[in-house]
């Protein structure tokens, strides 16, 4: 974990600090916080542990319970969990695409041709980090095509919770070749836009949603 000095605010490391307890098993579903209780593990005063529970109670991570006070939710995720939350976000998917196809909508290929640049540059570094992150920003890009807001924070908070509480195994990407093949699905999808074709499009996002759930299972 980071020191204290490497978060801009405290609040912030109390934020992430949290994040990992549970991660690694220090803080269990159902498991009851206190502000005095935290305070006194990560040496801080109140008012950042404060505002980190607010911000993770936001997210999902906590929850607030009567007669229970702050809790932690079960967030980690396996394959069948991961399986699930890639289907909520191919709702979202789906019916901005499908606004996009009625509206005759002009998707910005080139910011999407940048993302699967930086997905290859990362592969090749072995960054898997950075190679994640890209993936869903070129999902964010599409979802930003749609006035609705509701969607892209919806999958922003989907996304948050897999980088966050995955298994280990889940978000696997696979050897450098394996990697080239998705990058090329990507690629893929931004040329069905390019040529208009937003079913098709779709259709290969769904498809590479459930190549993403299958791998998580062979992992």
């Amino acid at each position: 974990m980071k020191s204290k000095r490497e978060y801009k605010t405290l609040d912030r490391m109390v934020y992430f600090s949290i994040i990992e307890k549970i991660k690694k098993g220090e803080l269990k579903p159902n498991e009851h916080l206190t502000e005095e209780r935290l305070a006194k593990e990560l040496e801080v005063s109140r008012s950042p542990i404060r505002k980190a529970i607010t911000a993770l109670v936001s997210e999902g991570i906590l929850d607030y319970r009567t007669y229970s006070g702050v809790v932690v939710r079960d967030s980690m995720i396996d394959p069948a969990k991961y399986g699930h939350l890639l289907e909520v976000i191919k709702v979202f998917m789906d019916a901005t695409i499908q606004k996009m196809k009625e509206q005759n909508t002009l998707v910005d290929i080139a910011a999407l041709r940048n993302y699967i640049a930086s997905m290859d540059r990362s592969s090749y570094l072995q960054d898997m980090e950075d190679y994640i992150f890209n993936q869903h920003q070129f999902f964010f890009r599409i979802l930003k095509h749609d006035s609705n807001p509701y969607y892209y924070e919806n999958v922003k908070r989907v996304f948050f919770t897999i980088n966050n509480f995955s298994m280990e195994t889940v978000l696997k990407q696979g050897s450098e070749d394996k990697r080239d093949l998705t990058i090329k699905k990507f690629t893929a999808i931004a040329d069905a836009f390019e040529a208009d074709d937003y079913d098709l499009a779709n259709e290969r996002i769904r498809t590479l949603f459930d190549d993403f759930a299958l791998n998580a299972f062979r992992a």
